[in-house]
């Protein structure tokens, strides 16, 4: 694979899941979606990513490239959305987690930087629940 492309899809709303339950993470508390694409940014580009990274993740190097992520509100739907051509275990849950303290004002968007930079999973925000995402589309080299 060439490419790897996920969607998490938050519901930022106080009422409950109905149709959505198991499909999205609802966050009740207004999120600012601009805050948190301006926090994602940072993330952007060839790191160490041992910060978003589970303790049980098997990959040989935390070093990684993250090729995309952007933050859309649409209405109360919140769509986080990034590609690299891979990812370490639960890293796209963590990073979400962490967006979403930038989101609810907890932290500010120079935050993702200097956790990022820590290289230390106890640097980390809350992990995001599985609820929401989605991988979309991989990628593979045409056939020559």
């Amino acid at each position: 694979a060439v490419a790897r492309h996920y969607r998490f899809v938050i519901i930022n709303r106080r009422a409950d899941l109905t149709l959505e339950r198991g499909l999205a993470w609802r966050v009740p508390s207004k999120l600012d979606a601009a805050a948190m694409h301006a926090a994602a940014q940072r993330l952007l580009g060839n790191h160490d990513f041992t910060t978003f990274r589970d303790t049980a993740c098997q990959a040989a190097s935390p070093v990684k490239t993250l090729d995309r992520i952007d933050v859309a509100r649409f209405g109360d739907r919140i769509e986080i959305t990034c590609s690299a051509q891979s990812f370490l275990h639960r890293q796209v849950r963590s990073m979400v987690g962490s967006l979403v303290e930038v989101g609810r004002g907890f932290q500010s968007p120079e935050w993702i930087s200097d956790i990022l930079a820590a290289a230390d999973r106890t640097a980390c925000g809350p992990v995001a629940p599985s609820d929401g995402l989605y991988l979309e589309r991989v990628d593979y080299p045409a056939a020559l």
